[in-house]
């Protein structure tokens, strides 16, 4: 079996890839950069967008493969060997104008010469196979046999190495890598031609120190005018570089972060709608292989299920925790109990969340009960249970009252929780309660004492008007003195400590 190496692409990302917005932000968490499974043990290289949303790419170099796309555009399929293109003698990567069905790709003539090509593609054909004409660089026709794919044979001029065209600007521009031409900054440089009316090419114009250094740079790839992408050795080994668009030049290129570069080759990356694929050698033991993003399998389990506090009028109360990896950036965790009852919190959250859930119904009998939680996104859920009480204490006791960070009003889920509160209420016609207010940590005790005791009268103004006798109704606020979650640090675990709790507070009702 081959071996796959993994890339962990960590949360963290989110701030590095900021300014990659070619790239889905989808991919910032619950994606690994994975080797697919079309690899082999030879090099898959050179992958360039094609025809029919397909990636060309060629193994070790010199066999041309065609893998259709995925619906989802996040794969690829089986890859097929091409014999249309592989008659071309393609060298390196391609460009392919879909508006014209026009292929740009580079040919070894000889060893000092290695020049750019057009072809046309009609009906699985390619046809209109021709030399780049570009201004300053000319040729003359020679003697010598013709080449096989091109029926052309040339007697060079000059030594000219152009390799790994990309497309630009619609098709009008077309970036490629050379070391040969003249006035570059170093190496080999990436370098731009633009198409005259005539068909024939502009000479060509370095990309500029912004881009090129040095070193050598190589496999440019451009979204939609905006970004550049390429790769460099500048660091020791090649490593993937993107630029943002300043008008008709680029802005000072940056290399990727991880995972799209690693601590060895990382090259010829193209992207999507939003998805990028890559080349790497980190693949150890395997050559090189295309990478792309594959999303992290469902990880979320709730545990630790306890029943903390057994209330008269059939309803206990539950704690648990629920573990997690990769929950999304924005939604709710829906916890749901069988006996009927459900909560959600707001995401973010950190993992693992510890959650309370009160007033669930009880049978008269011991029961195993079913507790489930799910992110809204709905691709991720897990199940456990507990044994739910036997025998239910002839007392009352009630909290599910949480109030917004310094806020005394009732919020739109206490007031619908206010009606399952009347109804056990009034079980106990004649009995007394205490409403108790109770605030989180922060703040100074005199104003979380007076804040705890709005809270409570809020609640007993809520029963009232539901036809609660007034003078059963007993209000203390409790401040900060008495927190449910102790050292709470995230916004969920204060929001616990921000409520009212309701008990009977005599015995006339046993």
């Amino acid at each position: 079996m081959r071996m796959k190496k993994t890339i962990t692409l960590l949360t963290a990302l989110a701030c590095a890839m900021g300014s990659m917005a070619a790239i889905s932000e989808k991919y910032n968490q619950g994606y690994d950069l994975e080797s697919l499974p079309l690899n082999t043990n030879k090099n898959e290289t050179h992958i360039s967008l094609f025809a029919n949303n397909q990636l060309l790419f060629l193994q070790d170099g010199k066999t041309a493969y065609l893998s259709p796309f995925t619906e989802q555009q996040d794969s690829l399929l089986a890859p097929v060997k091409d014999k249309a293109l592989n008659n071309l003698k393609i060298k390196g990567n391609v460009a392919f104008d879909s508006a014209k069905s026009k292929i740009y790709f580079s040919v070894v003539e000889s060893e000092d010469m290695e020049w750019l090509y057009e072809a046309t593609l009609k009906d699985g054909k390619y046809t209109a196979i021709k030399r780049l004409e570009i201004e300053g660089m000319g040729k003359v026709r020679g003697n010598n046999a013709f080449m096989a794919n091109a029926g052309w044979s040339y007697l060079s001029q000059i030594k000219g190495i152009l390799q790994n065209p990309a497309l630009a600007k619609n098709g009008a521009r077309l970036y490629f890598t050379s070391e040969t031409i003249e006035n570059g900054q170093g190496g080999k440089d990436l370098w731009y031609i633009d198409q005259k009316a005539d068909g024939t090419w502009s000479a060509p114009v370095n990309a500029g120190n912004t881009i090129n250094t040095a070193f050598d740079e190589d496999y440019a790839f451009v979204e939609n005018d905006q970004t550049l992408y390429f790769s460099s050795n500048q660091s020791g080994v090649i490593n993937l570089y993107m630029a943002e668009s300043a008008g008709n030049a680029w802005n000072q290129a940056t290399v990727m972060p991880e995972p799209y570069n690693s601590a060895v080759n990382d090259y010829s990356i193209v992207v999507t709608n939003g998805t990028p694929y890559l080349v790497s050698d980190r693949n150890t033991g395997n050559g090189a292989d295309i990478f792309a993003f594959v999303e992290r399998p469902c990880q979320i389990s709730v545990s630790e299920v306890v029943v903390i506090q057994e209330f008269t009028g059939g309803a206990y109360a539950i704690t648990g925790s629920v573990t997690f990896a990769d929950a999304p950036a924005t939604g709710v965790l829906q916890i749901k109990d069988d006996s009927g009852v459900s909560k959600t919190f707001e995401l973010p959250l950190t993992s693992p969340f510890q959650f309370q859930m009160d007033n669930l119904d009880c049978e008269s009998d011991t029961v195993t009960h079913t507790i489930m939680a799910w992110f809204s996104d709905g691709k991720c859920e897990s199940k456990a249970t507990y044994v739910a009480p036997a025998q239910i204490k002839r007392e009352f006791y009630w909290v599910d009252f949480m109030f917004e960070f310094d806020k005394a009003e009732l919020t739109e889920q206490s007031k619908a929780d206010m009606n399952r509160l009347v109804v056990e209420m009034q079980k106990f016609p004649e009995a007394k309660f205490e409403i108790a207010g109770y605030a989180d940590s922060r703040g100074s005790d005199a104003y979380n004492d007076r804040l705890s005791e709005r809270r409570a009268k809020a609640v007993k103004d809520a029963l009232i008007e539901k036809g609660l006798k007034a003078e059963n109704l007993t209000i203390i606020g409790k401040g900060k003195r008495f927190l449910h979650v102790r050292d709470a640090e995230t916004d969920d675990q204060h929001a616990q400590n921000r409520r009212v709790e309701v008990r009977i507070i005599n015995t006339e009702n046993k």
